[in-house]
């Protein structure tokens, strides 16, 4: 159990890092493709409130700080994902992660993200970025999702291949 907590504890630092830059990418890309900053992650609402999430642009408690709730804790749940790839090098592999390691983990997790994100689950379940932006700016968010993942497990010393832990 203890390991399962570890891991958790790891995919919401992880989660909450990704999560943010990939909310900052969206905002800058939106501003970039004709929107405004907090229309992708009101789009993120479209869940709750079909009939309004898309069309609202402006900062609001109800559809920003919803969207950006609902978007964290997204992250956070492929931030467990992330987390389990890096648990392999050290399980399986017998050693660990290196940089190299963690940046296949990462694109990885946000490539299946955004496969599962835009091609499995039902519309209404999609994260609703695609409203606001175009398909370049998704390819930014889902970037800068994996530099989030990378950077947190960078950050903590991961990475770090003189190390035997």
């Amino acid at each position: 159990m203890n390991r399962l907590a570890n891991l958790v504890c790891r995919a919401t630092v992880s989660g909450t890092a990704a999560g943010s830059a990939a909310a900052v990418a969206a905002a800058a890309r939106a501003r970039a493709d004709g929107s405004t900053p907090y229309a992708p992650l009101n789009a993120v609402t479209h869940c709750l409130w079909p009939r309004r999430a898309f069309s609202e642009t402006g900062p609001s408690a109800r559809f920003t700080l919803t969207g950006l709730a609902i978007h964290q804790a997204s992250a956070i749940f492929w931030g467990v994902l992330f987390e389990g790839l890096l648990d392999r090098w050290q399980c399986h592999v017998k050693r660990r992660a290196g940089v190299a390691d963690i940046a296949a983990s990462a694109v990885t997790t946000a490539a299946v993200a955004y496969t599962v994100d835009y091609h499995m689950v039902p519309r209404r379940l999609t994260p609703g970025f695609e409203a606001h932006l175009t398909k370049r700016s998704m390819f930014y968010v889902y970037a800068a999702l994996a530099a989030g993942f990378a950077a947190a497990a960078l950050c903590r010393g991961n990475g770090n291949s003189n190390s035997n832990e």
